[in-house]
């Protein structure tokens, strides 16, 4: 036998269920923002050599906030150069105009079980919007880079180390002269320690190779003394005008470099500093290009390199020769009146010699392996 609710019951029946019903709304509401399901959403893509165990739903941040998701992955359509997985994340919309042209998404790992999220810098305002809502991708640092890092460090050493034995470099000079070695004792023994300490940091390069932060620290100190020790020296009045510099003469960061570059061939007769006609020649079209240049606050650098493996020289013969030779060509300029700029107004024009080399500038074409050049340098 059924019963009838009565009315007021029936009434408190419906306000129950209609809460009910309206608890559970409000709770899916509240999950479905939480998750960005129902906000304003824009989709930004990244591509990656590996996904480094990125899955959907991966958390994307920005600046650290989180930002969206990753929503799909999608492996390369081939194989080869180039190939790399499409990893396609949806973003609060939001932050979408504070992404520019320069940002880029890297995969981080966080949390001691290693979670994956991928991680945005914006970048920049003034490299203007960010194109096709498309990322540039940066790889996670691993122990390539630090091994990259050995490699730099030890590259510098055997340079600076070169330099000294080949009897081209500042120190070199300062070790070898006996006149200046007496005059100053104490700062040339201190320069041979340092000396010492760069090629011990060579040559513990394969030994310590696992305590990578502790060599580059000791390596990159050891040549900053180094450094510190030989531009000391260099100020000093005694030998201000003894030793050159061939990386501050030639390396301007600060300045427009131009210049036209010959074979010693072309200019000189074999292995000397005498100028042929046919070299005299090309020196009559540098004049004119000297003539034409406008900024008169530019001046002009002849430097002057030999074939370091030139089998009838040695280090000590090419550092003369090819002094002679950018002199030579210095003197030339100078009687042709290359570089007047006014009536009793000239350019600077300093003639250097790198001998057998290294040159500090490495250059992006290819050089004759004996070569000169003239280089102008423009204050910007």
């Amino acid at each position: 036998m059924s019963q009838t609710l009565s009315r007021w019951k029936a009434i408190l029946l419906g306000i129950i269920v209609v809460a009910l019903v309206s608890f559970a709304a409000f709770s899916l509401t509240r999950a479905a923002g939480k998750q960005g399901l129902w906000a304003e959403t824009t989709e930004v893509t990244v591509a990656f050599p590996e996904t480094h165990d990125l899955a959907p739903g991966t958390p994307v941040r920005i600046r650290g906030v989180d930002a969206g998701r990753v929503v799909a992955i999608e492996y390369p359509d081939h194989d080869g150069d180039g190939a790399a997985v499409t990893v396609r994340m949806q973003i609060d919309a939001k932050y979408a105009p504070r992404l520019y042209a320069d940002a880029f998404a890297q995969v981080h790992s966080t949390g001691l079980l290693g979670a994956k999220v991928i991680s945005i810098q914006p970048g920049n305002p003034k490299s203007g919007p960010l194109a096709e809502g498309r990322l540039a991708a940066k790889e996670t640092p691993d122990i390539a880079t630090a091994a990259a890092k050995i490699g730099d460090t030890a590259d510098e050493a055997k340079l600076l180390l070169k330099e000294v034995r080949t009897g081209n470099g500042t120190l070199s000079k300062l070790l070898n002269d006996d006149k200046l070695y007496n005059e100053i004792t104490g700062l040339a023994g201190d320069s041979r320690k340092m000396v010492r300490r760069a090629d011990n940091a060579v040559g513990n390069v394969e030994e310590k190779v696992t305590d990578v932060d502790k060599f580059v620290k000791d390596g990159r100190e050891t040549l900053k003394s180094v450094k510190q020790g030989t531009d000391a020296v260099q100020k000093l009045p005694l030998i201000r005008s003894y030793v050159t510099d061939a990386a501050a003469i030639l390396v301007r960061p600060d300045s427009r470099r131009e210049l036209v570059t010959y074979s010693t061939n072309d200019l000189f007769e074999t292995d000397s500093a005498i100028l042929t006609e046919t070299g005299k020649g090309h020196l009559n079209e540098v004049t004119a290009w000297l003539r034409g240049l406008p900024n008169h606050k530019s001046d002009v650098v002849i430097a002057a390199l030999c074939d370091p493996a030139h089998v009838g020289q040695t280090p000590s013969s090419a550092g003369e020769l090819t002094k002679k030779q950018a002199e030579a060509v210095a003197e030339y300029l100078k009687a042709q009146k290359a570089l007047k700029t006014g009536l009793v107004s000239s350019r600077k024009l300093t003639p250097l010699g790198l001998g057998q080399g290294p040159s500090p500038v490495i250059e992006k074409g290819t050089l004759p392996p004996s070569y000169l050049q003239v280089l102008v340098f423009t204050p910007q």
